[in-house]
């Protein structure tokens, strides 16, 4: 180096690093854009509109494969956000309920309007933040579902939320720990679910108790002292209590009530009430002395409910009844708890003892009522006549006046026995998988347009139990 020349700087001048910066921006810019749109394009995939038709009725028009043709399709373990290619025969419903992530998160992370319009090939993201291991392999349903079985229907939150059965009874620990959440309310407390149809219902759920309570103090005369507890099940009850719509353990002040999308709004405020008299019935008029008056006063405690929101009449039920030779003898089923085993299973059994309850209140007055409830003591209340002869004399009336008879008998008592086969056979095949929980759904629509006087839109839900279940219908 020649002495006073001038030192020269390593690295690079001002001018220098702000070119190299302005370069890098750009480029990072160009990568940002085309990786963003190679997401949106895996995201969104092609649009629905336009690879979907429609048939007359709204569902996908689709050559897919039926549930029993389909076969099941497993899923790889989560660790980031991914995405499902939709195969052929999947619905949104059941995707979310193999990854554990419910279906309104999945529609809009998505984008999807109308969760009925995915497609066989459509790639949809999976949250990360949401998405766990699949706990089983996902059965594939064929999207020709009713117009009215919509693929994220209320009732599939049972499915969704992974939680397992209810219980209906046991120790106060089992009981905590299968109703974990809790609501605290002047004269009741809720006990239910997490993620369940109660959990995101809950204000519904605690006007219906709240409704059915007054409503029961009412027409009994009476008012509850003290407190009980609501045990709101969001999935079905565990065992042979499957079949079962609610249960009261009046002793304990206990209310079991299966809450989990089924039945319609008029049902639900039915069965709510039903089992609440059973509570405040006990409580004030004392133990029932037979399950026939303990049935009975339930149901007919609930008739407003159910006639006021448009479901068949006590009245014509049990004319209907006694038209077709199918109303037992209240002495017969008067203390058989084997008679009485949920609306499901002996629905006729519980009108007809409805019907026989209001027959003495209306007759005889609801003072005299409350005293039979828990003595049977009906010789001393009604004049000297037994239990025998005044179901005589109530059955004799019903025959009087089959002039009054407007349903078709015939058509009642067949579309009973269907909807309970179908009961039987999908209860008796319950697994919890996708197509099993929309085969339930379907028969309890069956069910509820059976007690409606609906036998052509019971039929055609039948129809749709056999065919989401595998089963042939007999």
């Amino acid at each position: 180096m020649r002495p006073n020349s001038p030192r020269r700087k390593s690295g690079f001048g001002l001018s220098q690093i702000a070119t190299l910066m302005m370069v890098a921006a750009a480029l990072a810019a160009i990568v940002f854009v085309g990786v963003i749109g190679y997401v949106l394009i895996v995201e969104r995939g092609p649009r629905a509109a336009d690879s979907v038709t429609t048939t007359p009725s709204g569902a996908p028009s689709s050559d897919l494969a039926s549930p029993t043709e389909a076969g099941p399709a497993t899923f790889p373990a989560l660790s980031a956000e991914q995405t499902h290619v939709v195969t052929p025969g999947e619905t949104l419903i059941g995707i979310a309920a193999a990854y554990n992530v419910p279906v309104d998160v999945l529609k809009q992370v998505n984008h999807l309007a109308d969760p009925a319009t995915i497609y066989p090939g459509q790639q949809l993201i999976i949250p990360a933040s949401l998405a766990l291991t699949p706990t089983a392999s996902l059965v594939t349903l064929a999207p020709t579902l009713p117009p009215t079985l919509s693929p994220d229907d209320p009732a599939n939150l049972a499915l969704i939320s992974g939680w397992p059965r209810s219980l209906s009874g046991g120790s106060e620990e089992e009981l905590r720990g299968n109703y974990p959440q809790l609501l605290l309310r002047p004269r009741f407390t809720l006990r239910y679910q997490p993620g369940t149809y109660p959990d995101l219902y809950i204000n519904d759920l605690v006007a219906l108790v709240e409704a059915a309570l007054a409503d029961v103090e009412a027409r009994l005369g009476v008012q509850l002292d003290g407190s009980f507890d609501v045990y709101a099940a969001g999935t079905l009850f565990v065992g042979d209590d499957i079949n079962i719509r609610g249960l009261s353990r009046s002793k304990d002040r206990k209310v079991f009530i299966l809450f989990d999308g089924t039945g319609d709004p008029v049902e639900r405020a039915y069965a709510i009430t039903h089992e609440i008299a059973h509570v405040v019935a006990w409580n004030t008029w004392g133990t029932p002395s037979s399950t026939m008056l303990s049935e009975g006063l339930a149901t007919a405690t609930g008739q407003i409910e159910l006639e006021s929101g448009g479901f068949i009449p006590y009245d014509q039920l049990c004319l209907g009844l006694a038209a077709a030779d199918q109303m037992e003898s209240m002495a017969v089923i008067d203390r058989d708890p084997k008679k009485f085993q949920g609306h499901i299973e002996n629905r006729f059994n519980y009108f007809s003892a409805a019907c026989f309850v209001r027959y003495l209140i209306d007759s005889y007055g609801l003072e005299a009522m409350s005293q039979l409830y828990h003595t049977s003591s009906y010789p001393e209340l009604y004049g000297g006549r037994s239990l025998e002869a005044l179901d005589a004399e109530w059955q004799a009336s019903l025959k009087t006046r089959s002039g009054d008879l407007v349903i078709d008998p015939a058509a009642l008592v067949e579309m009973n026995r269907r909807v309970n086969n179908a009961y039987d056979t999908i209860f008796s095949n319950y697994n919890g998988t996708p197509q099993m929980h929309q085969a339930y759904i379907a028969v309890d629509k069956a069910r509820i347009a059976l007690w409606r006087g609906d036998y052509e839109a019971a039929d055609r839900w039948l129809a749709e139990t056999y065919r989401l279940s595998g089963f042939q219908q007999p």
